[in-house]
């Protein structure tokens, strides 16, 4: 492979405070990284070589990071008129890589909806989409643009891949860099049987939205505080992320949550350790936390970005260092997101946890019958809740064992071998 580096311009495409389309090198960092921290070559042949410097005799990839909103599309346009006249001849694929965010690639939302204006802009600009290939961090953006493609009878497709992008990173980065723990299983268990004060949960990152903040909320409500360790600074940020629903009896119980909101609003802020004061005027994510958190409880709470999000599956950090430290979890996350993390090749708890809201439609309904399971578990003693946790020995050790194989590179190193 080779990589042209566009060194025209800084960016290309932006809004207020968010830069929407730029030059990046994601795939090239990463197989340095790869290779510095793991000694393990994944790309046999690559080289990059300035925009500056290229002679026009080779086929080339060029990438672009685009962040956040879909509309991310308009700055096509705005790339350097040379760059596409590659791609209209064929000298060039264009690389759109949107790795920290995981939209859903169709949606009634203007706002995150991608495909068909994205297919008539290239239309527009005369560019085959068989020379575009977007990398998301919508797991199943591959599934879904194909589904689309076929409904609308699309034959020139772009080339399109999903990548759980925090799953990369433990093997590749965390363990060098010392912010995860390196202990085995056993070593980890008895970290866990001397720590004073372990609790049931822990639910480890920002916690200022609503559907995150409803968790504590309603052990709070159940006089429950005490079986989990999270971190709280605000209630919902902006009234951020409260679930909608159909079901009457969900809604009751939404509504009794709200009306206990001040009281429990009294209690806050909630701290897990030192460095959760660098959240307090940082936007910042459970990034910030030492690894010393993965010795405070048994299970791990995870609710994921955007869990109402439709058609995609979105999975961060909270879900895979967890997962790396031997921890079984409960998830609140987009519709059949469990389904996918085994189909993708990790284990999950059903010995534990009752799994059947991982199908659940209603945002709503589904985060209430998650708070109903993490109730149950908080009400078992610990003792019990050891014994239940040594019973899926075999499956932490294995979740473990496929982030340190690091699934996740093998397929994108499938994808881009095939590209």
């Amino acid at each position: 492979m080779i990589f042209l580096n566009d060194d025209s311009v800084e960016k290309v495409y932006d809004v207020p405070k968010e830069i929407l389309l730029m030059p990046h090198r994601f795939l090239q960092n990463l197989f340095r990284d790869v290779q510095r921290n793991t000694k393990k070559r994944v790309l046999n042949k690559y080289k990059v070589i300035n925009y500056s410097k290229y002679n026009g005799e080779e086929n080339v990839f060029i990438q672009y990071r685009c962040y956040w909103h879909h509309d991310w599309y308009r700055g096509i346009k705005n790339i350097n008129s040379e760059i596409l006249e590659l791609v209209r001849v064929n000298k060039a694929k264009l690389i759109f890589i949107n790795h920290l965010e995981g939209q859903p690639l169709v949606s009634n939302d203007p706002v995150i909806n991608l495909l068909k204006p994205l297919y008539n802009e290239l239309s527009r600009l005369k560019l085959s989409p068989e020379n575009i290939i977007y990398i998301t961090a919508n797991a199943i953006a591959s599934k879904e643009h194909i589904k689309w493609c076929d409904e609308n009878n699309i034959k020139n497709r772009m080339i399109v891949h999903g990548i759980n992008t925090e799953a990369l990173w433990p093997a590749i980065h965390l363990v060098g860099e010392g912010r995860v723990n390196e202990d085995t299983y056993e070593q980890h268990l008895d970290k866990l049987k001397n720590q004073k004060n372990l609790r049931h949960f822990i639910k480890a990152h920002r916690n200022d939205r609503h559907f995150r903040t409803i968790m504590a909320h309603h052990l709070w409500n159940k006089n429950l505080s005490n079986t989990l360790h999270s971190h709280h600074l605000e209630y919902a940020r902006n009234n951020v992320g409260y679930p909608s629903t159909q079901d009457v009896k969900t809604r009751k119980w939404l509504n009794l949550l709200l009306k206990t909101k001040d009281e429990f609003e009294k209690t806050l802020p909630h701290g897990i350790e030192y460095t959760c004061k660098r959240q307090e005027k940082k936007f910042n994510s459970e990034t910030a936390f030492t690894k010393d958190i993965y010795e405070l409880s048994l299970f791990n709470i995870y609710p994921t970005s955007w869990p109402f999000w439709k058609n995609t599956i979105f999975l961060r950090w909270g879900l895979f260092c967890h997962m790396w430290e031997y921890q079984p979890f409960i998830i609140y996350s987009n519709v059949n997101a469990l389904k996918f993390i085994k189909e993708r090749g990790y284990k999950t708890f059903p010995e534990i946890f009752d799994e059947s809201y991982d199908s659940i439609e209603d945002d709503g309904l589904r985060l209430k019958v998650v708070c109903e399971e993490i109730e149950r578990i908080s009400r078992l003693p610990i003792e019990e809740c050891f014994e239940l946790y040594e019973s899926v020995k075999d499956k932490l050790i294995y979740n473990r064992k496929q982030l340190e194989k690091n699934i996740e590179l093998e397929l994108l190193m499938e994808f881009l071998n095939e590209i």
